[in-house]
């Protein structure tokens, strides 16, 4: 079914905002968020470290935009892997230098530059969250075409492989993609049906683990939640353990906090970003689910005016949905 380019970039360039306007407060509790910032509401310097303004971004968007890069210059998924290979090295120096990557990404990273082949770089021990945070790319793309699930799963699966191969880390990141495809093939806003959107949740990542071997955590997790997705933000992230870097704290939340409150653009992922922890994570998580749902034209004028790069990214976006939508 036709996809709309404006959603398509909603998910991309929502994953970019909800990077910057979680990055402040990247790892800070709630308590902290409240002492320190009075709450986020717009973009803001990170007092506490003083490496990064208002506005600007971190390895979830350097991440999610490498993937965007890669699949625009390989139409065929094979490519994939070694393309996004190429794309993290060279995030490694230069302009586009590297910001805040988590200990899973820069050891696969390492591994890649020093000559490891994609298919072994990734790391299969740490169940963290950042196959998911850059998958927004991967859900636009299967939304667009005629893949079939396994087609689409082994895509996904090599090419996130590459920086994670742990089970729940790759069920997280297959359910990520899943979710924007999911809201992507929505008429509008108000085709939302919050059991149907999470029952499609829990059955794509219960199938991905039943590929991936016995690891359970991911798809328990969103069962655990899918009664009180009513909950305050607080509440939700106590369910989850927290909204730390793992796989089933982080995006379990994100779609929690979607789920919740899908019409809500900006309440919703400045309630979820706020509650603290992988806020920059959380983020974009929530905020390219929030873009696939409502589209970059429902973005504030001024998140979209004060992110960084806005223009570079919204090129490579447009020449992303250029790619993989089909031809008239």
């Amino acid at each position: 079914m036709p996809v709309s380019p404006d959603h398509i970039t909603g998910s991309l360039l929502g994953a970019a905002v909800g990077d910057a306007l979680g990055m402040p407060i990247e790892g800070l509790s709630h308590q902290n968020v409240r002492t320190y910032y009075k709450g986020i509401k717009e973009y803001r310097d990170d007092d506490q470290r003083g490496d990064l303004d208002a506005g600007q971004w971190t390895d979830d968007t350097q991440m999610t935009f490498a993937l965007v890069r890669t699949l625009t210059a390989h139409p065929d998924p094979s490519d994939w892997p070694k393309g996004a290979a190429e794309a993290y090295v060279a995030l490694r120096t230069g302009s586009r230098r590297c910001r805040r990557w988590g200990e899973t990404s820069t050891a696969a990273i390492d591994r890649l530059a020093d000559g490891t082949s994609p298919e072994a770089s990734g790391d299969p021990d740490r169940p963290t969250d950042g196959a998911a945070m850059r998958a927004a790319p991967l859900g636009a793309w299967w939304a667009a075409t005629d893949a079939d699930r396994s087609e689409a799963f082994e895509a996904v699966r090599a090419v996130l492989s590459v920086t994670h191969r742990h089970p729940a880390a790759l069920a997280a990141g297959w359910g990520q993609a899943a979710a924007v495809r999911a809201l992507l093939r929505l008429d509008d806003v108000d085709a939302f049906d919050r059991s149907a959107f999470w029952q499609s949740l829990i059955e794509a990542t219960t199938w991905a683990e039943d590929q991936l071997g016995e690891d359970r955590r991911v798809s328990e997790r969103l069962r655990a939640l899918e009664d009180i997705i009513d909950s305050f933000p607080l509440d939700l992230r106590d369910a989850c353990d927290g909204v730390g870097v793992r796989a089933d704290e982080a995006w379990p939340f994100a779609c929690a906090m979607v789920a919740r409150r899908p019409h809500l653009l900006e309440n919703t992922l400045l309630s979820g970003i706020n509650v603290g922890g992988d806020a920059d994570t959380t983020g974009a998580m929530m905020g390219a689910m929030l873009g696939a749902l409502h589209g970059w034209a429902a973005f504030p004028e001024e998140w979209k005016a004060g992110l960084e790069a806005a223009d570079r990214l919204r090129g490579e976006a447009d020449a992303f949905v250029e790619r993989i939508r089909p031809a008239e």
